[in-house]
């Protein structure tokens, strides 16, 4: 609760977005946004990612992967809501099983860096014991909006190393030295101008 407390004040404090009532916060989008592609595009120069584990749950039964929770940060401090809906939400391909990594779950790391000017940036990186755990995130939602079978659910993010920035690539990965295997998750970052053409 500590580390998500930190990126509310963050997002408080840089961009003036105004804390949730509620933790977690629950924001539901169209799963037509989730998206594997790598050459992305985004309006605007003010879009950043946020590297986050992703909860897909299918019969019964819970898969990890790692995804990048891509928000507009000039509309964020208008509406969170349609910051998160505006922007595609890459997800990787690869997937784990839960109950193959639970035992270890604390260990597991969230790591991202961008690519600004040519040169690759540390953005994120921390430890899965920063973020809400996954039965906690379900009981939430499982209490608050009923029914998530077959659901795509992001976790929320680890604090930022060194505040926001805006950059042309992300980076990210799903690090779990205990079994030693990693998720990766790489896009491109291509920004449509806010100017008629």
């Amino acid at each position: 609760m500590e580390k998500t407390q930190e990126h509310i004040d963050e997002l408080e404090r840089e961009l003036g977005v105004k804390p949730p009532k509620r933790i977690p916060t629950i924001f539901e989008v169209s799963k037509e946004i989730v998206t594997q592609d790598t050459e992305l595009k985004f309006v605007g120069e003010q879009t950043s990612g946020e590297v986050e584990y992703i909860i897909l749950i299918k019969n019964g039964r819970i898969y990890i992967t790692v995804g990048s929770d891509h928000t507009d940060r000039g509309l964020e401090s208008v509406s969170i809501f349609k910051s998160k809906q505006v922007c595609l939400k890459p997800i990787a391909k690869e997937i784990w099983d839960y109950d193959d990594i639970k035992d270890h779950w604390d260990s597991i790391k969230l790591v991202s860096s961008q690519v600004i000017n040519g040169k690759e940036i540390e953005y994120q990186n921390d430890t899965l014991a920063s973020i809400l755990p996954v039965e906690k995130i379900i009981t939430e939602l499982k209490e608050r909006v009923g029914n998530i079978e077959n659901s795509i659910i992001y976790s929320g993010t680890v604090p930022l190393v060194d505040g926001f920035k805006y950059g042309n690539k992300f980076n990210s990965k799903m690090v779990d030295d205990v079994l030693g295997k990693t998720i990766n998750l790489n896009y491109e970052i291509n920004v449509i101008p806010e100017e008629e053409r």
